[in-house]
Order: structure tokens, then sequence, then C-alpha cells
């Protein structure tokens, strides 16, 4: 009851907020700032946040495109600089994120997320050689529940695509995404700095607060029927306990590092070069290794492509998770982490396509079915449940 005053709460403070910021339409001119929208940034904030470290550099002019909404208000950037910042090498081709509406802001504040992408852009990513995106500028305001990230187009500077959730990856788009999740698990193996972040558990409660997750799980299991295997049909309270119990592992079982912790594919770009990447790193959390692991694998590969490849791509990420600096597991330690930690994918394509009338529609109906199809037969393949002893 507490979590729902609190939710409650805050929903009367955010809102009053969006209404003020609908009346005066403030403008973000200062580092300390937070954008309302793609449409309140100034020259003088882009100078505050981008120039910061390069004295005299300023932003003369800059052209906004692009513009799309969903759980974040999205736009590209294009910035001209005067000539100490253009010497500089500042960067041009900007894309930013910001919580724009309330509804946004009750989804990512609510979840206890509205600060990630801060978190991972400047704690996080510059640590780590990987395939995701360049961070430039982040920050949430706790009041407003406004946020803003301020990364690298990477549709410009690097070519990237982002892959069709619906249609199906090669064998070497697999295996590049698993070393990269690799490098970035070994990177923060056991890192003092994620004290900061969530645990796999800590999220579970904060959605369950604003939103019956259990239930709409039920929900979306019924909806999705026709693409489960039958031996899952009616099962939502037994896969239920199996999603509690695969969380509490990757909480307090699992040597801790930095989760992506929603890397569906549809988070997953392919460069010019080819190579696989991740973005939308809002939900990064602290918990074990398996929770990225099988939810990129299973929600990417064709059932019978995972059933072929999913033994070697884990020898894979095992040997680049060493190289990395992570502390490899034995496989059949590794293996039954995989088959237990499958469990977190179900919920969130059930929750998503189980959705009740006032929650936003965050994917299409389509890509609900294709990755509930991919991830509920991973989850009957691989006997998750009976690995979890539920």
């Amino acid at each position: 009851m507490n979590s729902k005053l609190w939710l409650l709460g805050r929903f009367v403070v955010v809102g009053g907020h969006v209404l003020w910021e609908k009346v005066f339409r403030p403008k973000a001119r200062t580092v300390d700032d937070v954008p309302v929208s793609g449409e309140t940034i100034t020259e003088q904030w882009l100078t505050a946040v981008l120039c910061r470290d390069i004295p005299g550099a300023e932003v003369h002019s800059f052209e906004i495109s692009d513009g799309s909404r969903g759980t974040s208000t999205r736009v590209a950037i294009h910035v001209r600089y005067n000539d100490i910042g253009t010497a500089a090498g500042l960067p041009t081709e900007l894309f930013a994120k910001t919580s724009t509406s309330l509804r946004q802001r009750m989804l990512l504040g609510g979840a206890r997320v509205i600060d990630g992408e801060t978190h991972f852009f400047k704690t996080f990513r510059p640590m780590v050689e990987m395939e995701a995106p360049r961070g430039y500028w982040g920050a949430a305001d706790p009041a407003s529940w406004r946020s803003v990230a301020l990364m690298e187009n990477i549709a410009v500077t690097r070519g990237a695509e982002f892959v069709e959730p619906n249609a199906p990856i090669t064998r070497d788009q697999a295996e590049d995404l698993v070393r990269n999740l690799a490098r970035l698990h070994g990177t923060f193996w056991v890192h003092p700095s994620l004290s900061v972040l969530h645990t796999p558990t800590d999220m579970l409660v904060a959605v369950r607060s604003a939103i019956d997750m259990k239930t709409r799980s039920a929900v979306g299991l019924k909806r999705a029927e026709a693409v489960v295997p039958a031996a899952l049909h009616g099962a939502d309270e037994r896969l239920w306990r199996g999603v509690e119990r695969a969380l509490d592992i990757a909480t307090n079982d699992l040597p801790p590092t930095l989760l992506h912790g929603d890397p569906h594919i549809g988070q997953t770009y392919v460069t010019r070069d080819g190579r696989m990447g991740l973005a939308d790193w809002q939900v990064i959390m602290r918990g074990g290794w398996a929770h990225d692991f099988a939810y990129s694998v299973n929600s990417g590969c064709e059932p019978d492509d995972r059933r072929a490849w999913d033994r070697e791509l884990l020898a894979l990420y095992l040997d680049e998770l060493g190289h990395a600096g992570g502390i490899v597991p034995s496989f059949d330690e590794a293996w039954l982490a995989y088959r237990q930690q499958s469990m977190f994918a179900y919920a969130a394509w059930a929750f998503t396509i189980g959705r009740a009338v006032y929650q936003p529609e965050m994917q299409s109906v389509e890509t609900c079915l294709t990755l509930m199809r991919r991830i509920t037969t991973a989850l009957d393949d691989l006997d998750s449940l009976d690995a979890l002893g539920v």
C-alpha cells in the first residue's frame, strides 16, 4: 500500500510539473537545466553541456529532425560550433532522448529507471570498449522526473541500422552480439561502481509497485497462446514463480556485473562495418551475467537456430568473458545459469502484450508475438522451470 500511495503522490507532483511546463514552456539554458523536449533545447544549453571542457568553445546553431515518441521522446540534432569547438572535434551528430509526457515520466520514474542512461553514459560507457553509442550528457530532475540523455547519433556516425525484431539474425550476428555482452560483463565484473544500481529483484519490486506485472503477464500468456508451446498453456502461476526465482538468483547467487537489463533483439543495431551493437541503456542493473545472455539469445534467435547454436554461443561468450576480465564458470554451471535466467524475457514480453488499456503500447502485436514464440519455446526446450525447481 505504501508504494501505491507513493506513486499516487508522485503522479500529483509530476502532473503539476507537466501542466506548468505546458503553460510556461521553459527553455533549457544552463548546465543545471533538464530540457522538457528537443524543442526546449537552446544554443546556450548545448554550449553548457558539450563545450564545458573546452575554453572558448560555443555552439553557434543547431538543427533538430527525426522526432519520434515511445517510452521517451527522441530527436536527432545536428550541431555547429565556432572555430574553437570545431577545431576541438566536438560532436556534431547527436541524438537526444527526453521524458516529456506525464505517461513517459510515470513509466520511467515509477520503475526507478529515470536516470539509467545518465548513469550509463556518464559513469560506465567511458570505461568499456564495446559496440554501443557514446554518451555526451545525461541528467534527471528528481522532482519533475524530467530527464535527458544526449548521445551519439549512430545512424549518421556509424551507418547503424536497427535490427528488425521479426526477422531472423545470422549466426555471425548472434556471435558478435554475445561477444559484445561478454566485453561489457567482463569489464564490470564485481566492480565497485555497481553499487549505485538497482538489482533485478529491486527492479521487479519497482515495476510491480506501478503496475500489476503478474496479472498483465498472465493476460499476455493467454493473448499469445497461439504461439506458446502447449506445455505452458495456463501455466501463468508457475511461470511467475519461475520469474521471481530467476531474478532472486540473478540478484543474490551469481557474481554481480553491469547488465544492460533489457537486451532484446529490437535494442540491437548493425553498423556499416557489420558490427552488432546495443542501444537503449535505460534499464541498466547490477546482477548476474546470464540474465543478459539468455534474454539476447532467446529473443533474437529463431528456435531452430537457437537449438543449433546455443551451446557454441555460450562457449564463445565464456571465452570472451575471460579475456575481458570476468571469472569464467564451468560450462555446466553456465549452462544451468542460462536455463534458469531465460525467465525474465518471458515476463517482459508477456507483460508487454498483456498491457491494460491505460498502459502505453510499447511494441506492436506482431513483435510481441514473434518474441513470445521464440522465448517461450526456449523455456520449453530448456526445461527452465524444472531447472529452477518451481
